[in-house]
């Protein structure tokens, strides 16, 4: 059997036709799967049976099983796998990952299955893992590593570098080395580069960049991935409210808050609840989604009652009823953009007091400009219905006024929306992703229709 092609493509292949066979051919299987990377494993162990799962679990190599079940994905739970491991067994997995890992595979699991293997654990392991399952999970805490380099600022180069290469085989991935003082208060950082270049003597306290840049410890996890990004970091180290020194985050733990926090956003932003997995069943997606399309319900027949207050002007000239989707869908499209725009800002950058009158002017200004530029092209339709719908020769020029009028004010509206609510929402400590876009779509929906008909009574009865 063909199993290895070059190539992503070749990597999914790989991976399907393992998954297709792993039952018939499990012996066959088994040495290619020691080979995968633990991601693909991951993938492997995400589509298979839970046996096959079990299977797949007790005869890799203990190493992989646990970068493994670091890479499932969330919702499928991997720590229930442990629970299904003898107690040995689950604490060498443990025992494998870094402190971050194991505590958000172990955060899930219920007490009595934490004890079982927290006793087969050294105290300290137990002590750093409890400690880190304590921070919030979008902290910074919930995602710092403990393990890290860091050295008094007395240190020498040359001593320095003795410990570096005593304890290199267990801290992967250091780029940097934190100087502390005997508090444990971060001071400064010195790089690899510039302690190689230095003399022997050189304390590190004479070789540090005193201005580090540190994220506290109970910080959003979004702002850390924002300094990094910012300031071009590959670990940021995390410190408590007097300074002290307790972890580093790496780029690799912010690349997957930044996967998590878009998808989320995107989810929350087409009124989807984050409670809804996205390998959930329909009852729970019904579940998730009825109460916007409740609300949805409720802007739209606010503004069916305001059509049915214009039934006059629509039964006179039928044609201005044509109209409605044009002026309700361009704003809405243009409100959208305003808004995804908006949230990404605060997201990624923040956004100061004294920015939101100039957010909310920039997408005013854009949302008139191209009301005018849109208006145009809907007025000159307009003037093309003079021959088919029966109307006085006056009537076509005023009708393509109504409709430049509406569009233009609708996509002032819409401008106006789609930056002012997120930013208010973000103000009084709501998620501005959650509410904003069915509420935007309902304002230009009702203000539209309001601007259309009520310059179309004023001019054309």
């Amino acid at each position: 059997m063909h199993i290895f092609a070059a190539g992503m493509e070749g990597r999914r292949k790989n991976i399907t036709r393992i998954k297709r066979g792993l039952d018939e051919y499990f012996d066959r299987i088994l040495p290619i799967l020691k080979k995968l990377h633990p991601s693909d494993i991951a993938d492997v162990l995400e589509e298979v049976s839970p046996e096959s799962r079990q299977r797949i679990i007790n005869v890799l190599p203990v190493r992989k099983v646990s970068e493994a079940l670091t890479e499932m994905d969330d919702e499928l739970d991997a720590a229930t796998l442990l629970k299904k491991m003898t107690n040995e067994q689950a604490a060498r997995v443990i025992e494998e990952l870094h402190p971050d890992d194991a505590a958000d595979l172990l955060a899930n699991l219920p007490e009595n299955d934490l004890q079982r293997i927290f006793k087969r654990l050294p105290p300290e392991d137990e002590a750093v893992i409890r400690k880190l399952m304590s921070y919030e999970d979008d902290s910074a805490g919930g995602i710092m590593n403990p393990e890290l380099f860091k050295l008094n600022g007395i240190t020498t180069k040359h001593l320095a570098l003795q410990e570096i290469l005593h304890i290199s085989e267990e801290i992967e991935d250091f780029y940097v080395i934190y100087v502390i003082d005997n508090d444990n208060k971060l001071l400064g950082a010195v790089s690899l580069n510039n302690l190689l270049r230095a003399s022997a003597s050189a304390k590190l306290s004479e070789l540090m960049d005193t201005g580090v840049i540190s994220v506290s410890v109970d910080a959003d996890q979004e702002e850390a991935a924002r300094l990094m990004r910012q300031y071009d970091l590959p670990t940021i180290p995390v410190v408590d409210g007097d300074n002290h020194l307790l972890g580093r985050i790496l780029f690799d733990d912010v690349m997957d808050v930044i996967h998590d926090e878009s998808t989320e956003d995107l989810l929350k932003i087409h009124g989807v609840s984050e409670d809804e997995e996205l390998r959930g069943t329909w009852f729970e997606a019904v579940k998730s989604r009825i109460p916007w399309l409740l609300i949805n319900v409720f802007t739209a027949s606010a503004a069916g009652f305001v059509v049915l207050q214009f039934r006059n002007i629509i039964e006179s000239l039928a044609v201005i009823a044509g109209f409605m989707p044009v002026i309700a869908g361009v704003a809405g499209n243009g409100a959208t953009q305003a808004l995804a725009v908006t949230i990404r800002r605060i997201a990624t950058d923040g956004v100061e007091r004294t920015e939101v009158w100039k957010i909310i002017l920039k997408e005013i200004s854009v949302g008139v400009f191209n009301g005018i530029v849109v208006g145009i092209l809907v007025t000159m339709t307009a003037l093309f219905l003079q021959n088919e719908s029966g109307m006085e020769n006056s009537q076509p020029f005023l009708l393509g006024l109504v409709v430049f009028m509406a569009m233009v004010g609708n996509l002032f509206v819409a401008g106006f929306a789609g930056s002012a609510i997120p930013l208010l929402l973000q103000r009084l400590g709501a998620d501005p992703a959650v509410a904003s876009s069915i509420l935007i779509t309902g304002i230009t929906d009702i203000l539209g229709y309001l601007m259309l008909f009520g310059f179309g009574t004023a001019l054309l009865l």
